[in-house]
Parts: structure tokens; sequence; C-alpha cells
């Protein structure tokens, strides 16, 4: 496992963080319809409100999974979202060769809502043939929806294992279309990995990290699921990989 801060995470291991403002950058740069200022209060405190009540210990790590799904599944959220004009942003550097591209989002400050929200938001772009890499997290939540392209979606059940492999357990394999999503926590589908069938690709995404009251951001705990052994049981003996190691396996196959 690979111990960074998330910023120098998503920095050095994604190729770059872009921080922008949702609303002002991506409306100056004609990707983001008008439709998104009157109706995205509602649902950034929705999210706000879930996110908190994790941090506070009064919505466990399995919960926020659910209750997040629910919210990112509404038709209204799904409208609001592909009002995104894919091909502005297909003319931006969002695409590395092996693996994918994490921007940081910033909204601007909606009244009711502090200052600095419980959670992060991003935007991943990768493309067609290019992954979201075999790999797990602990000690957060996170949620990925697609918004434009195919991707086939795998997750993983940790099983636990040593300091050289990771025991897992497929819980999930199937191709998303627009507006289908899949969550993470260290209850429920800790291992995910994204791979674009039909690109380029962009997916939402809301992190929320240091679950245990800590600030520190542990990383991704890469794993190599298809050439492990399979102990008979559907689990899987996967040796846990470098960023380098996985990217290079994964990253564009």
């Amino acid at each position: 496992m690979e111990k960074l801060p998330r910023r120098t995470f998503v920095t050095q291991m994604l190729g770059g963080a872009l921080t922008f403002s949702l609303v002002k950058s991506l409306t100056e740069a004609r990707a983001l319809g008008a439709s998104v200022r009157p109706v995205a209060a509602k649902w950034l405190a929705e999210a706000e409100e879930l996110s908190g009540g994790l941090k506070g210990r009064k919505v466990t790590p399995g919960e926020w999974q659910s209750k997040v799904e629910d919210l990112f599944r509404r038709v209204e959220l799904k409208d609001l979202l592909r009002t995104i004009n894919y091909d502005e942003l297909i003319k931006a550097p969002l695409f590395p060769e092996d693996h994918e591209s994490a921007l940081d989002l910033e909204f601007p400050h909606v009244e009711g809502l502090p200052a600095k929200l419980t959670y992060i938001p991003m935007f991943i772009a990768f493309k067609q043939g290019r992954a979201i890499v075999p790999h797990g997290h602990h000690n957060m939540v996170s949620m990925h929806m697609l918004l434009e392209g195919e991707v086939h979606a795998r997750h993983y059940e940790n099983r636990g294992g040593d300091e050289a492999h990771m025991i897992v357990e497929p819980s999930l394999d199937k191709h998303f279309a627009r507006g289908e999503l899949s969550t993470v926590s260290d209850e429920r589908h800790n291992v995910h990995w994204f791979k674009a069938t039909r690109g380029p690709v962009f997916m939402f995404n809301v992190a929320v990290f240091g679950l245990d009251g800590t600030r520190n951001f542990s990383g991704r705990h890469y794993v190599d699921p298809l050439g492990g052994h399979k102990l008979g049981d559907g689990r899987i003996r996967a040796r846990r990989l470098t960023h380098t190691e996985a990217f290079k396996l994964y990253g564009n196959t």
C-alpha cells in the first residue's frame, strides 16, 4: 500500500488535478448546461447531510452507500449531469495513456452549507480501452456515477490477506450505461475496477476521507485479480501491486 496525502495522490498518480469550479469554469468552457444553478443547491445539501452524518458516526459506511446510491439515481440528477457538453470536454487535456484523470471540483458557496464540504466531489475522465485500475481503499467511502460512455465495472469484497497479497471475492460484474453507479466502503464492494469499453468516459465521483477522525489518506491498495490464484470457493488470492505495475497491467489493455 502506498501512503500519500490525498491531493499528492491525485496530482502525482492520476496525471495532475485540475482544480476548477463546476459551475463557473465548466460554464465558461460551454461544457455545463444552464439548468445547473437553480437545482444544484438541493443535492449538494443532501450529499453534505449524508457525509456529515458519516463523519459524525450517525450513519454507517454501508448506510452511506445505500443512501448516496438512492440520491444519485434520481432521474432529475441524471438529467442535470447530462447537460454537460462532452464535445467541449473531449478537447481538454484529460486523457492519459494508462489511467484516468481526476479533477477536483469546487462548488460556489451555497447558503446553509459549510464553506468546506465534508465530501470531495471529483470529475473523472479516461479514454476507450483505458481503466481505473483494480484497487481498494481504507477508511473512506466513494461513489462513481457514469455520465458518458460505457464501462465494464467490477467490484470485489476485501477478505483480508497479508503484506504481499489480498484475498478478494467478486461481488459485481456489470457493464454500466449512462446514469449507472456504484459505491465502495470498508463494509461493501471495497475493491473496484472500471474499464472503458466505449469512450471517452466521464464519471462523477463523491468521496469522504478519514472516517475514523484522521485526515490522512492512505492511497490505494492496488491488486492483480486476473493474475491471482483461485482458492476454489470463489475467492482469489491477488498479488498486491505498486501503482506502476497496476497501470502497466490494467491501465491500457
